[in-house]
């Protein structure tokens, strides 16, 4: 027998061997196998709905954030220079998430352009909806040039998000 062969024929039992073993380690494993039986079906986890954003500019503008997810739970987090700062939750009524859907149909939502910017102007603060229409994610940024009836639509939007009574967020 030459060398390369009986390298070869080492390398083959080698492989083998370990085949061997896999299989004996996962017919073991079995063995400590514990099956749980989950008798209720798990919750869907709440998902976001609706979101509104004002971001900063290089002066005093308002900056934050509302999220609104399906159940009705919503958040603000004021960050800088809003009426509101920190984390505060509150609660949507269904009738008041429709509010702003018929709003976003009202306004033609759909048709609004992604953008609305222009990446030479540095200092005006952005407004970004975000809004969740049978399971298609929109989003609008509005920041220069913004026509007027988008303008109208993120202000009124912003009127009914933040007009609700916030709590400060408490986990517990």
């Amino acid at each position: 027998m030459t060398a390369a062969m009986a390298v070869l024929v080492l390398a083959f039992s080698s492989c083998k061997a370990k085949q061997e073993s896999l299989a004996e380690n996962q017919v073991e494993s079995h063995k400590d196998t514990i099956v749980v039986v989950v008798k209720e079906k798990p919750q869907p986890q709440d998902s976001l709905l609706i979101s509104f954003e004002k971001t900063p500019c290089f002066g005093t503008c308002p900056v934050y954030k509302i999220r609104v997810y399906r159940s009705g739970f919503a958040t603000y987090e004021g960050i800088n220079f809003a009426e509101r700062l920190g984390l505060y939750s509150t609660r949507f009524t269904e009738r008041e998430i429709s509010r702003v859907f018929e709003l976003a149909e009202a306004a033609d939502y759909l048709k609004f352009d992604r953008e609305y910017d222009d990446r030479l102007v540095t200092d005006l603060p952005s407004t970004i909806s975000v809004l969740v229409i049978d399971g298609v994610k929109y989003r609008v940024k509005a920041r220069h040039r913004v026509p007027e009836n988008v303008k109208m639509f993120h202000d009124t939007l912003a009127e009914l998000l933040t007009g609700k009574d916030w709590e400060p967020y408490s986990e517990h």
